[in-house]
């Protein structure tokens, strides 16, 4: 889905820059929009975001308020989806698109039911995952206390993941070219293992729980 929208994301990170005022509120909603409920499957919050942090990363625009715009909004929508839960969640699961998708609920329902609590954090992470996970918590009885604790951790974690990479890269590259030149290639490659070494380990501990 997210590839379809590759060719406007320069005419929309002109447009952003041009009005740089609402840049913040336009970050809250994409970060909502990506977070409730059915709307999160065809948001792509991801490009839009990290078009967005190119400007931060530019000093066009103050990364700080971006995050914390994208935080609320990732929270609040993620929040949303659990309340209709508690209150609709048998009208919501009848609905046509998820209705002609019960492996979704069903994956939804597995995911929850092996992560527990956990699984509100985790699904922020997870594109299927973050569609009804929020939404079957607020079904299944989750406690506000647990739900709100995962909900907002994620959100804190997840908006910079999105908007600071560029912002981070920028910065890493610029540490490299400062370095003298028969230094370069041996950081680049020892950074390189050590992104290795992490996700083997992640991608092992992950598959341990299953």
């Amino acid at each position: 889905m997210e590839s379809l929208f590759e060719p406007l994301t320069g005419p929309f990170t002109v447009w952003v820059q041009a009005h740089a005022a609402w840049a913040g509120p336009l970050v809250f909603l994409i970060a909502f929009t990506e977070s409730l409920v059915i709307v999160s499957a065809v948001m792509p919050a991801t490009i839009l975001l990290l078009a967005i942090g190119t400007l931060a990363a530019s000093g066009a625009l103050d990364l700080v308020t971006l995050c914390a715009w994208g935080i609320a909004g990732a929270g609040l929508g993620f929040w949303v989806s659990y309340e209709l839960g508690r209150r609709w969640s048998a009208r919501i699961l009848a609905l046509g698109w998820l209705a002609r998708r019960p492996e979704l609920v069903a994956r939804g329902h597995d995911f929850f039911a092996r992560w527990g609590v956990a699984a509100i954090f985790v699904a922020r992470f997870v594109g299927p995952a973050r569609v009804v996970v929020p939404l079957l918590a607020g079904a299944l009885g989750e406690k506000p206390r647990g739900f709100h604790l995962g909900n907002w951790l994620s959100a804190i974690l997840w908006t910079p993941m999105l908007l600071a990479p560029t912002t981070a890269a920028t910065w890493v590259s610029a540490q490299i070219e400062s370095l003298p030149p028969s230094m370069r290639a041996p950081t680049v490659i020892a950074l390189i293992a050590i992104a290795v070494i992490v996700w083997r380990a992640w991608r092992e501990r992950v598959t341990e729980k299953r």
